[in-house]
């Protein structure tokens, strides 16, 4: 469970940014996901939390509302989560899990490989220290390519660094937990370098302690309805392909059965869980379930372990974060993009 939330609790931060809310939701989401699938699941290896995926197809449909207001985008991403959860369960009542099989393999390869398209394109800016703005991913492009002349030499030498790093240990030393590597790397270089003073831009406010329940506002629900149903039901599919194949997967190595009934169950009450914290989607994470399965997990106690420790993060150590430069949340965004949704 440690082991797990040494990789866990960067990447939930770079998830969080992916889906454009603060990254102190994605934690809130880790948390949720991790403890109630510990109680719902059937599979003993599996992790579930926040990814690269689901971050991005909440990202989208903030793009498509068109929402700017950071608690406007929070609530839209909770009630797409929520929605998400419901169907999962309907999913379970009903066993309907065969729909998933109709979804083509190209078809998630290619909106995947054009999402993270959209989301590196998104983050070059941190990266340079300049802004971007365009209707769609080809105009925010040739807006950054434009403000280059405008780059801030210090953002740029951090974002490189960071760039380096985190790709550079994925090469050279797989087995080495790259994003908790740079995410400590940033945290202290910008404090013994004081790189807020130099012009680097920081996370900024992180709040320690726990989230409050919230259902989201339901006119504010009725009038982004096709959003957040077309978000939840792209959600299903993707999360129930993931679950359902990584579930099997383990079950098959170690020689037990899982319930892909009762599976769907625990992502739905994970999902409606981290909806009413305000979290961004979970569903399986492969690294993370892989890492668990290599560290010697063999009942759900590790993913429980791997929730409290979230959670201890967040009452403990939340406040650290507020001092990240946003250049190494990029880096770190980009290379979990990159690896985890081109093929």
């Amino acid at each position: 469970g440690l082991t797990v939330t040494a990789l866990v609790v960067p990447k939930a931060l770079g998830y969080a940014g992916i889906a454009g809310v603060p990254i102190v939701y994605g934690l809130y989401a880790a948390a949720a996901g991790a403890i109630l699938y510990a109680f719902f699941g059937t599979s003993r290896q599996i992790s579930t939390g926040p990814s690269s995926a689901l971050a991005a197809v909440a990202a989208s449909a903030i793009l498509v509302a068109g929402l700017s207001s950071v608690d406007y985008r929070v609530a839209l991403v909770a009630a797409i989560t929520l929605l998400t959860g419901i169907l999962f369960l309907l999913v379970a009542l009903f066993k309907m899990g065969w729909i998933a099989q109709f979804l083509s393999k190209a078809v998630i390869t290619g909106f995947l490989f054009g999402a993270a398209i959209e989301v590196v394109i998104g983050e070059l800016p941190k990266i340079t220290g300049t802004s971007n703005e365009g209707a769609n991913a080809w105009q925010k492009l040739l807006s950054w390519i434009a403000s280059l002349p405008e780059t801030d030499r210090a953002t740029l030498l951090v974002g490189v660094i960071s760039l380096v790093t985190i790709f550079g240990l994925r090469f050279v030393a797989p087995r080495v937990p790259g994003a908790l590597v740079l995410v400590i790397g940033g945290l202290i270089a910008s404090t013994v370098l004081g790189l807020g003073d130099r012009g680097v831009a920081l996370v900024g406010d992180v709040p320690r302690g726990l989230p409050s329940l919230a259902i989201p506002n339901l006119q504010f629900v009725v009038a982004n309805l096709p959003v957040i149903a077309s978000a939840a039901i792209g959600l299903l599919l993707i999360g129930f392909s993931q679950s359902a194949g990584d579930a099997r997967s383990f079950a098959a190595k170690h020689r037990y059965r899982v319930d892909i009934n009762q599976e769907s169950v625990a992502q739905g009450v994970a999902n409606v869980g981290s909806g009413l914290v305000q979290g961004i989607p979970v569903s399986t994470s492969l690294s993370a379930s892989s890492l668990n399965d290599t560290s010697g997990a063999k009942t759900p106690v590790a993913s429980l372990t791997t929730g409290v420790l979230v959670i201890l993060t967040l009452l403990l150590l939340a406040p650290l974060f507020s001092g990240l430069p946003k250049a190494v949340l990029a880096a770190l965004i980009i290379e979990a993009v990159v690896m985890g949704m081109m093929d």
